[in-house]
């Protein structure tokens, strides 16, 4: 019955930044599971990520926090590649699929928004 009563206009952009944020997340992250596969390549931008964790880890706000963990925790995983290739590869593309899902969800979510509110 709530389907037909307009989503608040805080709720609708919050799932539109979820999802575009989300999707261009998970493309990300699929195309750095395939660098990977270029041995220099991939330790340098797995350096990068580490770097750019550490810098988000010192940051204000919670968010920043959060995406630091995530950008410092595939990182981790794309120096792991250098011996463990099978399984970093499998968790950085199931983590990209993932985040693809959510973003194609919240995007829905947002869209569905959008139509109530017309």
């Amino acid at each position: 019955m709530g389907d037909y009563y307009p989503v608040d206009a805080a709720e609708v952009r919050k799932n539109g930044m979820r999802g575009v944020l989300s999707t261009g997340a998970g493309v990300g992250l699929l195309l750095f599971n395939s660098l990977l596969h270029i041995p220099v390549l991939g330790w340098i931008l797995s350096g990068g990520l580490i770097a750019l964790g550490v810098m988000g880890l010192a940051g204000k706000n919670s968010s920043d926090k959060m995406t630091g963990t995530v950008m410092m925790g595939a990182g981790a995983l794309g120096l792991a590649s250098i011996f463990l290739k099978g399984l970093t590869g499998f968790l950085l593309g199931t983590g990209g699929v993932a985040l693809l899902g959510f973003g194609a969800f919240s995007l829905f979510k947002f869209v569905k928004g959008l139509k109530s509110r017309t």
